[in-house]
């Protein structure tokens, strides 16, 4: 075929086709992979949010609280207050704290952490992210990192 010859219908067709086929495996492809991605979020600079007054709290009890639009964490352990992103290295499910086992559990695909926020069992690929914690005027302030 020359280059100055028209396409023919059976080539057009088959490129029609054949870009349809692309097309039709990037928008499979692509939702699988966002999926599989561990989620992973960055929100602006930090900010102190309190979770209470330490009087109300007592050993092993835990809260959740929204820093930055995010959840976390807060724990009174027997050493003291400890803070971590409640969303699960794995992929971004929200984590809640099991008091029973004393691990911070992730209900999507069971994955543990201890209540120092290090991957006990299960998928989780690296340990929850840890927030400060500071006790001012007797409130507990949490501080994103």
């Amino acid at each position: 075929m020359k280059e100055s010859d028209p396409i023919s219908r059976r080539s057009f067709l088959d490129y029609l086709l054949g870009g349809g086929l692309v097309v039709w495996t990037v928008g499979g492809v692509a939702p699988v992979l966002s999926y599989l991605w561990p989620a992973q979020r960055q929100g602006p600079g930090a900010q102190a949010v309190s979770a209470g007054k330490t009087e109300g709290w007592e050993a092993w009890q835990a809260k959740m609280v929204a820093i930055n639009g995010q959840p976390a964490l807060v724990l009174r352990t027997a050493q003291g207050f400890r803070a971590f992103s409640a969303v699960c290295t794995h992929l971004g499910c929200i984590v809640q704290w099991n008091v029973q086992r004393r691990q911070i559990a992730c209900p999507c695909h069971a994955g543990f952490f201890d209540p120092n926020g290090r991957v006990v069992s299960g998928p989780p690929p690296r340990p929850l992210t840890e927030l400060g914690v500071a006790l001012v005027n007797g409130e507990v302030m949490v501080k994103s990192l």
